[in-house]
């Protein structure tokens, strides 16, 4: 069980295992269960910085780095793992993270013997936080923190500039969303479910019914399945380190878009009124 430090107070950790031979770059394995902290695919460089940093220090290269979830619900079978490449910028400072998926058979062959892709006997769940309350709030976009380039190239001052110049802007899904259209629409379910006397969680539950019972159509909503599904809404954190839990690059092509307003998710803590 490798613990990676703490982000908002929560410990993140997952299942390692490291594959090493002489003369050949070491493979790690990690593998992560629901509820422990950032998740392997948000903080993939980070991870395999600090791997690489403790268990491989000498090499030039991190390790080959190998990722797989254990689902509760099976959507993902334990044959499936992903690659993951990342661009070395410097010693223990990775970028760029890609995932290429990978069977359990093409895994054995690559470290020279079955993985066990379980989660380990070494798993010590965490203690559940109090339960807080999910809130719906409409924002300003002007509001929202400035955007911190993340992986995707179109998020780079450059490539902004470059868009701008160039009159592009459909350079990735989240730019070519209208997330104009899709922002009133997501703020018009919400105020008509809460004048109707739902809850925030039914609004999670119910909104997509409501949707489709609008017309929306397929395109409009999975992007509005992005702002109004809680587990991948946009999350701003206000303050000195304004920064997201999630919405990044969503908020950054609202922001190029002139979007006026979204709606962002909070979580409100169980003795709030």
């Amino acid at each position: 069980m490798f613990t990676a430090g703490k982000v908002w107070g929560i410990p993140c950790t997952f299942r390692l295992q490291l594959f090493t031979a002489p003369g050949h770059r070491p493979v790690a394995v990690v593998t992560q269960a629901p509820d422990e902290g950032t998740s392997l695919t948000n903080a993939a460089e980070r991870y395999a910085s600090r791997v690489w940093e403790l268990h491989a220090p000498d090499d030039p290269e991190p390790p080959i780095w190998i990722q797989h979830y254990v689902e509760p619900d099976e959507q993902r079978s334990a044959d499936e793992f992903d690659l993951v490449p990342f661009r070395v910028d410097g010693r223990f400072e990775l970028q760029g993270a890609g995932w290429l998926q990978i069977t359990a058979d093409q895994l054995a062959t690559l470290v020279g013997t079955p993985v066990d892709g379980t989660r380990g006997e070494g798993y010590v769940p965490h203690p559940a936080p109090p339960e807080e309350r999910l809130q719906y709030v409409v924002m300003d976009v002007a509001d929202l923190p400035e955007p911190t380039p993340f992986r995707e190239v179109c998020m780079t001052p450059v490539r902004r500039i470059l868009n701008r110049f160039l009159r592009r802007t459909s350079c990735c899904w989240y730019h070519q969303q209208n997330w104009s259209k899709v922002s009133e629409l997501a703020i018009q379910l919400v105020e008509e479910a809460r004048a109707g006397g739902k809850a925030e969680h039914e609004i999670s539950e119910q909104f997509m019914a409501m949707a489709r019972e609008l017309g929306t159509s397929d395109q409009d909503l999975v992007a509005l399945q992005s702002l109004l599904e809680p587990s991948v809404a946009i999350v701003p954190h206000l303050g000195d380190n304004a920064t997201y839990t999630n919405g990044n690059h969503r908020a950054r092509a609202m922001k190029d878009a002139g979007v006026t307003r979204t709606v962002v998710a909070t979580w409100l803590p169980p003795s709030a009124s």
